[in-house]
């Protein structure tokens, strides 16, 4: 039997289940989050599900030596308006349309449809909408990796956007194809995923059957009252909730429904695993980027590097390392020690004892469990800093490193 990722570590990124050509690999939910199994009577043992998961047989990273960083947008407003951050990404994929037009081209991303978000497989630029926009619960990715491999072999040139764990599942798929010319990989840097339960909580809460955006930064992204928080339908019309009444954010950012594996995650690091990363750019001293949004854009080698240069859909301004990872330390460090939780812990368990009115308490984090909460918040916050601190000396003390230092003149 080929030897997986353990539950506590599994990411859910189904590489094994896109390289089993023998059925072998079942999909299970256990508390809401997607594992798989192994099919002993249908396994034949060629180990390819063992060789293409990322955290078993972990992928090759990029050299931070390569990487160059910008912040940015989108140049067509609307694009910008409708998008995650400044709308880089957005800008990117129209702009791989147009550097490629007149040859094969798909863009492959995550999309929200009926309460749920997979994998897509976008081949008309005018599509592209279907990929616009944050998306906060983990993405089903069953079947792109093979998509994605048949469509390099068929001469496509192909953009590729997820999690870093997806996109390191990417590349244990391919194998040693993942250096192909035509392959470009962005990743979102996230700070963890939270399980379908969350979203499926957040509208029994509120009675809906329907989740519009999960972001909407039309009044701007400074606006928290508005803009960090769901569109959903009630009583049949789409409501957009404040800040403070949003449940699904209270869950969110409280943890407790991520993935143990994002507690710790081995692609969190600051040499990152796509070939673009991508994020919001928090930290600038220039305060109308914010308006809508500014994008923190980190190529992370010369193909990278190349292909954002030229596109004509992003504006992108260059910055320093230092900067960027001030405003996100997800950049950096994946670890919180909301792993030690009883909830996140032991979840199966915490289920069948607690009372539903006292777990949603918990999920929600509402007083006096907020005060609990704090504890491991306050132990992420100190490591956090140690991790910022070791980091910034590396980077003055590694002359490879120093075009990262270098902060623009804004004149």
């Amino acid at each position: 039997m080929p030897k997986l990722a353990s539950d506590k570590l599994c990411t859910g990124c189904l590489a094994c289940y896109d390289s089993c050509n023998h059925q072998a690999v079942d999909i299970v939910m256990k508390n809401g989050l997607v594992h798989v199994n192994v099919d002993a009577e249908k396994c034949i043992g060629c180990n390819l599900c063992e060789r293409s998961c990322p955290i078993v047989t972990p992928v090759r990273k990029n050299e931070l030596s390569q990487a160059h960083v910008y912040g940015g947008w989108a140049t067509d407003e609307e694009m910008r308006v409708n998008g995650a951050s400044g709308g880089a990404f957005t800008g990117l994929a129209h702009s791989f349309f147009h550097l490629h037009k007149g040859e094969p081209v798909v863009v492959i991303g995550a999309s929200l449809a009926n309460n749920r978000v997979s994998h897509i497989v976008v081949d008309d630029e005018k599509e592209l909408f279907k990929l616009a926009n944050s998306k906060y619960i983990q993405s089903d990715t069953g079947g792109i990796y093979r998509v994605v491999r048949e469509r390099l072999g068929a001469g496509y040139w192909v953009l590729f956007s997820g999690c870093p764990c997806q996109v390191a599942a990417l590349y244990g798929v391919l194998g040693t194809r993942r250096d192909n010319k035509r392959l470009i990989t962005v990743e979102v840097v996230c700070h963890g995923i939270a399980g379908q339960e969350a979203l499926d909580l957040h509208l029994h809460h509120y009675n809906s059957n329907r989740i519009y955006s999960f972001r909407d930064k039309h009044l701007g992204t400074q606006n928290w009252e508005f803009s960090q928080c769901t569109t959903i339908e009630i009583d049949g019309h789409p409501h957009k909730l404040a800040r403070k009444q949003d449940v699904f954010y209270a869950i969110y950012s409280g943890w407790l429904l991520d993935r143990k594996s994002c507690s710790n995650c081995q692609y969190a690091s600051i040499e990152r695993v796509a070939d673009i990363s991508l994020a919001d750019f928090w930290g600038l001293s220039v305060p109308e980027y914010y308006k809508q949004g500014v994008s923190l854009i980190m190529t992370n080698n010369m193909k990278a590097d190349a292909f954002v240069k030229a596109a004509d859909n992003v504006y992108v301004f260059k910055e320093a390392l230092t900067t960027a990872i001030g405003g996100n330390p997800h950049l950096f460090t994946g670890y919180k020690f909301i792993k030690y939780h009883p909830m996140v812990v032991a979840p199966e368990i915490m289920k069948k004892i607690l009372p539903a009115s006292l777990r949603f308490a918990i999920l929600t984090n509402r007083m006096p469990h907020k005060l609990f909460w704090a504890i491991f918040k306050i132990a992420t916050m100190l490591h956090i800093k140690y991790q910022k601190n070791k980091l910034i000396r590396r980077l003055y003390n590694d002359k490879s490193l120093s075009h990262l230092l270098i902060k623009p003149n804004r004149g």
